[in-house]
């Protein structure tokens, strides 16, 4: 049956490569057999039961499996003293031991820490359990483990882990080539899914975010770990992980086959080549003809922390790749930024009614303008559709010239974790003072304090920059798409929330906007790097109309930025506040969730440059007419 949904959030799905799933009762035929892998972090119980509700509608089309490894709470303690970009990445990383720790790795983190997941984890699976679904559990391994581990086990320390230029602090995973090391991550795989037997899935990434394999050329130090098991191979170092798992599952009398995330892992060409031919029985690391993976995705981890976007010409064009194939792999992600971002419960219903039509369809191709004017017309309507498909079908083209034109630029790993969307732009940001920067700088992505506060530029310890004729071509279109979006005719709900994706767009448009600004301020102090170390110059008395050439330009961008920051709060306060992602506790704003009194830091944003607005005078010739 069509599933009826009233729009009030954006979707976003990206597939994993990767899925381990166990116990032979899973498919009838060992691996054979259609799987939906869903990985959706609700961490609301309600909403995750309402979600459960909804994923049950591809039931007949094969085994769901819903991802229950998402952590209740952030992991804190890993989180150094003096902070760390890094660790930021990595506090969110599920793994088996943040749920059921072996006895030697217990004793080095927080118990009450490790209660809390489980009993997520353990209501999850009730919950599943109640619908008639099955589980899988998402995870990074070898994930770090803590120093103190390590000072009382030595011989396990395995790779140096963390990005170096991102970490403040070291961090080392296990070395699997230890076998008290396999022992432990057996007995973890024994008794997770001995205490949760839904579990039929169980996939994970390497050499990235808080996990990493010994001697992997990858690794972000370069290829490192202890001397003794430096020549066996990186295909070795996978066979004794894989199996180590398998003899976890062999305890409860269980089949574990293994399938390892191989696009969302960092491995080199000749590495996959070894590992691929190393795989133990019941263990994939690529793709192949005998169990093909799609990848379904959509928009959040593209626009984050803007929600409401979403894009059902691409949706709809991706859904109709899924196969007749019975023994196909399809995963859906609802997450985003680390799970600090989920979608909404009505958007995901929405994709389970593509998902199912496509599944349920057999003498006609699920793709193709004519089905998405006839989806068009169930959304808002025949009077409406053909507007709506005329607005999705520009957005579709926005989203494809911007992954031309700047696929660098990215609202998550600049505009938020680089903090562009509220921090002040200004010509010497060592202007600012201790309590202006107070409310910002904290919260910039580097492991440089000197760094996040005068590099514009420096994103995640490299440098990006952006054509300004791009972002403006880029937010013409926005603009355009927008007003598409906006003028549907209709009250219906769902015709208001494609009024709304309008809204979420000019959000989204705004910070490529501060982006393209940012950008242009960077290169202009880089071209006047001498003249901002000072001292300032004596006064020039020229005439002049348009004075150093860097100046109206300079100015031009600033008023920009400040017109655009305020358009952006206008934004919000009409409604778009609820369509942004950011915490509802100050003690979670961190590089990559903004804070919630992000209104509030907007309008001082605006403050703090006005009160600087006349510093580059001091350095830059101003016009003289």
């Amino acid at each position: 049956m069509r599933v009826v949904f009233s729009f009030s959030g954006y979707f976003r799905l990206i597939g994993l490569v990767v899925l381990l799933t166990a116990s032979a009762s899973v498919y009838s035929q060992g691996t054979a057999g259609r799987v939906f892998i869903i990985n959706a972090p609700y961490n609301n119980l309600d909403s995750f039961r309402i979600f459960v509700n909804s994923a049950k509608e591809l039931a007949p089309y094969g085994k769901v499996l819903v991802n229950v490894s998402s952590l209740a709470d952030k992991s804190f303690h890993e989180i150094p003293s003096k902070g760390s970009s890094w660790h930021e990445y990595a506090s969110s990383n599920p793994t088996p031991y943040k749920f059921f720790p072996s006895k030697e790795i217990a004793p080095f983190i927080p118990a009450d820490f490790v209660q809390k997941n489980r009993t997520l984890l353990l209501e999850k699976v009730r919950l599943l359990r109640s619908a008639g679904l099955e589980a899988s559990f998402m995870g990074y391994e070898p994930n770090f483990l803590p120093d103190d581990f390590f000072a009382a086990h030595p011989q396990l320390m395995g790779p140096r882990v963390d990005h170096p230029r991102r970490s403040t602090q070291k961090a080392f995973a296990p070395c699997v080539h230890q076998a008290k090391t396999r022992e432990m991550y057996a007995g973890m795989m024994e008794e997770l899914l001995k205490k949760a037997p839904e579990i039929q899935a169980f996939t994970f990434k390497t050499n990235d975010a808080g996990a990493g394999m010994c001697w992997a050329e990858y690794l972000y130090n370069g290829p490192n770990g202890p001397s003794a098991c430096r020549r066996s191979g990186i295909g070795e170092t996978m066979r004794l992980l894989l199996s180590a798992y398998q003899d976890g599952a062999r305890r409860l009398g269980r089949k574990l086959a293994i399938y390892v995330d191989e696009s969302n892992s960092n491995f080199l060409p000749h590495e996959k080549a070894d590992i691929q031919s190393k795989l133990p029985a019941d263990c994939y690391f690529m793709s192949t003809e005998d169990r093909p993976v799609l990848t379904i995705s959509g928009s959040l981890s593209g626009t984050y922390p803007v929600k409401g976007i979403l894009n059902p010409v691409s949706l709809l064009n991706r859904i109709a790749e899924i196969s007749k194939t019975p023994n196909q792999a399809i995963f859906i992600q609802l997450r985003a930024a680390y799970d600090r971002g989920v979608e909404p419960l009505a958007v995901s219903s929405f994709i389970m009614e593509l998902l199912v039509e496509k599944l349920k369809a057999t003498d006609r191709s699920v793709n193709g303008k004519s089905w998405l004017q006839g989806k068009a017309a169930d959304w808002v309507g025949v009077e409406s559709a053909p507007a709506l498909v005329t607005a999705l079908e520009a957005l579709n083209e926005t989203f494809q010239y911007k992954e031309i034109s700047f696929p660098q630029v990215h609202s998550l790993y600049w505009g938020t974790t680089e903090r562009l969307i509220n921090r002040p732009l200004v010509i010497a940001p060592n202007r600012l003072t201790k309590k202006e920067e107070a409310y910002f700088l904290p919260f910039v992505f580097n492991t440089s304090l000197e760094e996040a506060r005068m590099d514009y530029a420096d994103v995640h310890g490299g440098r990006v920059t952006v054509n300004r004729t791009h972002v403006e071509k880029f937010l013409q279109r926005v603009k355009q798409t927008a007003q598409l979006l906006e003028s549907i005719p209709g009250n219906g709900s769902n015709q208001q929330f494609f009024r709304q994706l309008g809204t979420s767009l000019r959000m989204y448009g705004s910070i490529m906007r501060s982006c393209g600004n940012f950008s242009a301020v960077q290169e202009i102090r880089d071209r006047n790097a001498t003249a901002l170390k000072g001292p300032f110059p004596e006064p020039d008395k020229r005439s002049t109309m348009t004075g150093h050439p860097d100046y109206i330009p300079l100015f031009n961008s600033l008023r920009d930025e400040l017109d655009n920051t305020q358009e952006l709060i206008d934004l919000l306060k009409n409604g778009g506040l609820a369509w942004l992602v950011k915490s509802a506790d100050q003690k979670y704003e961190d590089a990559f969730l903004l804070g919630p009194d992000l209104l509030q830091q907007l309008q001082l944003k605006r403050s703090i440059m006005l009160n600087h607005w006349q510093d580059a005078q001091d350095y830059l010739l101003s016009p003289f007419k």
